[in-house]
């Protein structure tokens, strides 16, 4: 990225953050501003890998993890404001909060996460049993089956296909939150506060099915 790429994307990120926080919370207008400002940070390929070279392995499981806390901060809230554009540029706060919170909050979700049953990582928690993997499974199975049809019904406002049934497919599948977004044309941020919300709405269901 040339210093004129890199100026005008710090005015493009400015611009929209400022833009969010002159709308009050739960405004359309602030949503669509912060969607687009967290999708411009990401597709900017700008935000830093702390710790690189280190948890081998796992390092892509607690980067995500990270990234996914960071921009449901962001949108959480009256966080937004909470960005000072006096004090510096947009992605250098946002990197500031992924080196310095989230991505050592991140750290023991996926290192020790063994015995918890996760849809995605983290999100669907006390639900502990040394035979995880067999829970595990147990839950794709019933999500998949459906029988009352409740997570074929939960979905993104507009978006049809972009039920819950079909992001959990696509999750415990592999496929990142970028692919999903590239997919439906659906932002990430969408996506991710979305399928965290059913999580939390369906948990108590999983919990009684196992």
């Amino acid at each position: 990225m040339t210093n004129d790429s890199r100026k005008q994307l710090d005015v493009q990120l400015k611009e929209l953050a400022l833009l969010a926080q002159r709308h009050p919370q739960a405004t359309k207008e602030r949503r669509m501003a912060l969607t687009q400002l967290l999708n411009t940070i990401w597709l900017s390929g700008k935000l830093c890998r702390p710790y690189s070279g280190q948890f081998q392995l796992l390092y892509e499981d607690i980067y995500e993890e990270a990234v996914q806390s960071l921009f449901f901060y962001i949108c959480r809230d009256d966080n937004i404001s909470k960005y000072d554009s006096e004090r510096g540029e947009v992605i250098t706060w946002v990197n500031m909060l992924l080196t310095k919170r989230f991505f050592p909050e991140a750290i023991p979700v996926i290192v020790g996460q063994e015995n918890e049953i996760s849809l995605d990582k983290s999100h669907i928690e006390n639900i502990s049993s040394s035979e995880s993997i067999s829970l595990y499974e147990q839950i794709i199975q019933f999500i998949e089956d459906d029988p009352e049809r409740i997570f074929i019904k939960e979905h993104i406002k507009g978006h049809p296909e972009a039920n819950f049934q079909a992001i959990a497919r696509r999750r415990y599948s592999g496929v990142s939150w970028k692919d999903i977004s590239a997919e439906w044309k659906i932002g990430i941020s969408s996506l991710h506060n979305f399928f965290q919300r059913c999580v939390k709405k369906f948990a108590p269901t999983l919990r009684e099915y196992l």
